[in-house]
């Protein structure tokens, strides 16, 4: 049973936010620590993109973010927005 659990938990960490941090209980994604800076913050990995992408808006930005990692994230954030912006289009 505990196996059918870890794989499911595995399941929920696709995004490719979770490579920058990672949850501080396998049990809640809702609360991540970040690789760059140690910083403990809750949100789940869509506020933990922001603040590692330094997206003005819902969170102060990581200083320590490192600048291909900000792009990357950047560059997600806009094919994901592209995207929902053609499926609506439709």
């Amino acid at each position: 049973m505990a196996n059918d659990q870890d794989n499911s938990r595995a399941s929920q960490r696709t995004n490719p936010g979770w490579k920058h941090c990672y949850p501080m209980d396998e049990s809640n994604l809702n609360t991540a620590v970040y690789n760059y800076c140690g910083k403990v913050m809750k949100g789940g990995v869509t506020r933990a993109k922001e603040y590692l992408m330094a997206k003005n808006g819902n969170v102060a930005s990581c200083t320590k973010t490192p600048q291909n990692v900000r792009e990357e994230l950047w560059k997600l954030f806009k094919e994901k927005t592209n995207n929902l912006l053609h499926q609506s289009d439709c």
